[in-house]
Parts: structure tokens; sequence; C-alpha cells
């Protein structure tokens, strides 16, 4: 392997956190509007958000098949150490990020050697590009001490055929910018987690926002959005109203919100209240990013995934993947989707 490869493939340290006032921005317009709400599936220990079968039916069916870029969204709460047991899987033509909120992981890929420990609240950034294998076990060590719960949430995020065909890079960051959220007379109304974007280290390879959003209740907040970005917001908890349109408060952790394509609108109102659970906070996932308007397609393979520009490729590609799953568990050797031993 080229020198110039492996720096491609370092894993990026990690930036100073950040904590400053945010911004203001509060218009007299319509905003940005919620086309549709989708309910979380039950799939295994976590939770089926956005994403569904693969091209030849595999894997978890949902209603919600992609909101452009974002192809698939699962979350959940992991009480227990040691999980997934199925261990390293591979990943081709398509981004990985793990929203870590709470706990530790211990990842591994298998363009590096050893592992790494990461502690919430971070991100844990794949650009798979050409492929590559890895994995991630939880780490409790105190399953009665629900503060070492795992808390996560996994999005697959779609990029362009020519970031498809580049060498894997891996990325974290465990110290994530956070700044406070104003209403539009500047008061203190929350805070605002980045864990992609706003000065974080994680590099993408289009532009990508990810903001975990804690706001008081009984407050209205204006987040900007990009009226050329696609995305959703992610209810977790409390009791909110998303759209400055809309007439439906929403309880119900883990309820998708898809935001509308108004290119003419550059934000989305968020309105908290106390709800039937008297919460004094309601928190949130905002995910937005730049579309991707190519085609891609999706083959289950070797508790992984393969994405790529056709139905046929695709095929292709996840029956050699097998092979190298086989020889990497085997062996140690995931080559080509790996450095050789």
């Amino acid at each position: 392997m080229t020198i110039a490869t492996r720096l491609a493939l370092q894993r990026i340290p990690i930036a100073l956190s950040i904590m400053s006032k945010n911004t203001r921005h509060y218009s007299s317009g319509s905003g940005r509007k919620i086309t549709q709400i989708v309910s979380p599936k039950k799939s295994g220990p976590t939770n089926r958000l956005i994403g569904t079968v693969d091209i030849d039916g595999a894997g978890t069916e949902h209603s919600l098949e992609e909101c452009n870029p974002f192809m698939l969204l699962d979350a959940g709460v992991i009480p227990k150490g040691g999980l997934p047991t199925f261990g390293a899987h591979p990943h081709r033509g398509h981004s990985v990020v793990t929203l870590l909120l709470q706990g530790k992981v211990e990842s591994w890929d298998s363009f590096h050697d050893g592992k790494t420990i990461i502690e919430g609240p971070a991100s844990y950034w794949v650009d798979a590009g050409s492929g590559l294998f890895h994995n991630e076990m939880t780490i409790v060590d105190d399953e009665s001490d629900p503060l070492q719960h795992i808390k996560l949430m996994q999005l697959w995020i779609s990029v362009k055929e020519e970031d498809r065909l580049k060498s894997p890079t891996v990325q974290h960051d465990t110290k994530l910018p956070v700044e406070e959220a104003l209403n539009s007379e500047g008061d203190i109304i929350g805070s605002i987690r980045y864990f992609v974007g706003k000065g974080g280290s994680i590099s993408t390879p289009h532009p990508i926002t990810v903001a975990h959003v804690t706001q008081d209740s009984g407050t209205t907040l204006q987040f900007p959005i990009n009226g050329e970005y696609g995305g959703f917001v992610v209810h977790l908890n409390g009791c909110a109203t998303y759209g400055d349109d809309s007439t439906t408060e929403t309880e119900e952790t883990y309820a998708v919100h898809v935001l509308d394509d108004n290119k003419d609108e550059s934000y989305l109102q968020i309105t908290t209240s106390a709800g039937d659970n008297d919460k004094s906070k309601t928190s949130y996932l905002i995910c937005i990013g730049e579309t991707i308007n190519e085609p891609w397609y999706k083959k289950l393979t070797s508790n992984g995934a393969v994405i790529a520009k056709s139905k046929e490729e695709a095929r292709e590609i996840a029956s050699k993947v097998e092979g190298y799953s086989k020889e990497g568990l085997s062996s140690g050797n995931f080559a080509p989707f790996g450095i050789k031993s």
C-alpha cells in the first residue's frame, strides 16, 4: 500500500469542544414543512426508522425506504456488552455513521491494526468507498447501571459514484461542538450538539449536518436549513410540533418527520410543550444533507451491505465479498477489503 493511501486511511484526531451562542435565524416566512410522520419498526435489539429490504427482498421491511441522501437509520438502547455477536462485516459504496449518544463501543476496521475505544457522546464515521470490513462492539461493565447502557443511532448515507470508487476512510470525534439554542429574543432555550457538521472534526464527502437538540418546554426555535438539503427530524423525548404550519404534537419516541423539498424556505420551526408526560425539556435529532440524485442499489451480504450503481453490479460485488468474508474471518486477511496480513 502506498504512503498516500495509508494517509487517506488515517484516523483523524479530535478537535476541542466548542460552546458558543447560536446565530439567531428568525424569519416571517412559513419555513420548511413536514410531509409525513413515520413510526419506528422494531428490528431485533434496535428500531428501524428509515430503510427497507434489499434488491432481493432480504432484511427489514419498512414503509420509509429512504430520505435523500439518507438510506437507512436504526436506533436503540442496548443494555448489554459484547453486542452485536456476528463480528466483522462489510460495507461498500456508502457512508456509515454511528451516533453514540451514551456509552462505550470498541471499534475495529480491516485497514488498521488494533482497536479503538470510543465513549459517547461521539461520532464514528466510515466512508466505505471501494470496500472494507469493520466491527463495533458494545462495552457495558455494569448492566444494572442505566447510565452505562448504549444509546445509539446508525445512519447510512448515499454518496456519488465517484466516491464509491475511492479508498475507505475512518474517523471518530469525541469532542463534539456544542452551542446554545436561542429564541427570537436571544434567550437561551436549550443546547445543540453537532454529531456531524458545525465545526466538528468529521470530514464528509458532501455536506451533512446531524444535530442533537435539547429544548426547553414551551419555547420556539427556528433551526436554519439550506433549502437545497433533504432530511428529517427524529423525535426522542418530550413533546414537540415540527413545522410552523403543523397542528400535530409528537410524543412518540423515534417518530421520523420528513422534510418537504421547498427550496425557498431556509429553516424549520420547532415548538415544544409539556405534553402528557409533563417533561421540562424535549430532545430531537435533526439530520440534513445535500441530496444525491444518482441511482443506488443495496445488496445485503455477510451481515453487511454492498451499494452499487446497478442491481447486477451489486450482486456481482456481493458474491465476491462473501469470499472475502470467509477468508478474513478464518485467517484475518480481508483483502482486497483490507490490508493484506
